[in-house]
């Protein structure tokens, strides 16, 4: 699986069909929390044009169960797809993981626009 760890933004940004499967995407995330658990504060950026289309509602539950404390701030995930549909599914997540926001857009520039208009946003708070 491809993916991009970038320390000085802290965004993580991962290819999601770039893993060929579900199973091996929910693998290889999972390794990466475990070892850099600072990663489940981030912000995250999932690139899925297209979406696996093997993912499950218990390759979420694994994910879930695995990730760690709430981020103090709210952190997003930005699925970046075409996909018209993926948006009911990110509602779901957003009740499965605290303080995380599941957002979804069609181009790779504007999900950095989305993470730093929600980061401006959070800092004049």
């Amino acid at each position: 699986m491809d993916y991009v760890i970038d320390e000085d933004a802290c965004i993580f940004q991962l290819d999601m069909v770039s893993a060929g499967s579900s199973d091996r995407l929910l693998e290889v995330t999972l390794a990466l929390i475990a070892a850099r658990p600072e990663l489940c504060g981030w912000d995250w950026i999932a690139l899925g044009e297209p979406l696996p289309d093997d993912a499950t509602t218990e390759h979420l539950a694994h994910l879930q169960a695995a990730w760690g404390p709430p981020p103090e701030v709210e952190a997003v995930t930005v699925f970046v797809t075409h996909d018209t549909l993926l948006h009911l599914w990110a509602r779901v997540m957003d009740f499965q993981f605290v303080r995380r926001k599941h957002l979804v857009v069609r181009e790779l520039d504007t999900a950095y626009r989305l993470i730093e208009r929600r980061r401006i946003l959070r800092r004049a708070a």
